[in-house]
């Protein structure tokens, strides 16, 4: 491998000599798309969220959560690559680690053009550019067969509760679905995520809402909440993989996108497979 220039989503740039042989992933939908790439034998640490391939990651050494790395078991592991998240990752850890002789790419993810340019990227590192741009044309054929909502509904997703929390603009969640056709509520709040108490969020009269199985897991009790709470709305449990996973993830998002929206009755029909 020729010497490397890379780039990462904060302007940081790193030199590679070599392709890198152990890889320490800090996110889980980076530590799938790694897998999904065929690289499973370089990946060597990824963090307790990283769930995804199950039965491969037992013999992984997991090195905390994404926002509370173990440094030392990290050192231990004596990796040629970090990969982490700006977002999911916390800015202190990303600091130290960036300040040690690691190479540590970070991304920033904020939309889905994002996401599949950090594919591309992930696949310049490891010399898998044809796999990367196999699995980006993947994506867009499935995500090509979603269609697109007709009327633009208005949409809240949530993300959290105590404090309730939604997503609003600047995130990949937003992207994903206004490029389908949703109008997000928040669209005026100019902030990634807002928190807001039910009493305001009753008052934007969304017409639907997502509650999603992740970071918070909502369920069915909560839905009956919301649908009292928001009589006008149609009130909807989804899984939270398939909205903010970027990534191999979003492979399997077009299918279940498409098959939700149109139980949804909201979109225009595309065409078949």
């Amino acid at each position: 491998m020729m010497k490397m220039k890379v780039t990462d989503d904060l302007g940081r740039v790193i030199y590679l000599i070599k392709t890198p042989r152990r890889v320490v992933s800090l996110c889980p939908s980076l530590t799938e798309t790694l897998f999904d790439l065929g690289l499973d034998d370089l990946v060597i640490g990824r963090t307790d969220y990283c769930v995804h391939p199950e039965e491969k990651l037992g013999a992984v050494q997991s090195v905390g959560g994404p926002k509370s790395v173990f440094l030392p078991v990290v050192e231990s592991l004596l990796p040629d690559i970090i990969l982490a998240v700006k977002e999911e990752n916390d800015k202190k850890t990303l600091e130290s680690l960036a300040s040690l002789y690691y190479k540590c790419v970070i991304f920033d993810i904020n939309s889905v053009e994002g996401a599949l340019k950090m594919i591309e990227k992930l696949g310049e590192i490891f010399g898998r550019r044809e796999r990367a741009a196999a699995m980006r044309a993947s994506i867009g054929e499935g995500f090509s067969r979603v269609g697109r909502a007709a009327k633009n509904p208005s949409f809240i997703y949530m993300t959290w509760s105590s404090p309730y929390i939604a997503a609003g603009t600047g995130n990949y969640i937003n992207s994903l679905l206004t490029g389908f056709g949703f109008n997000n509520c928040l669209s005026g709040s100019f902030r990634r995520y807002v928190r807001m108490e039910l009493n305001e969020l009753k008052r934007l009269e969304p017409d639907i809402i997502f509650l999603p199985s992740e970071p918070y897991n909502y369920t069915i009790a909560d839905k009956i909440k919301f649908e009292k709470f928001f009589p006008g709305a149609k009130v909807v449990l989804v899984d939270g993989e398939m909205f903010c996973w970027y990534g191999s993830r979003m492979e399997k998002a077009g299918g279940y996108l498409k098959d939700l929206f149109k139980g949804l009755g909201v979109v225009r029909e595309s065409r078949e497979s």
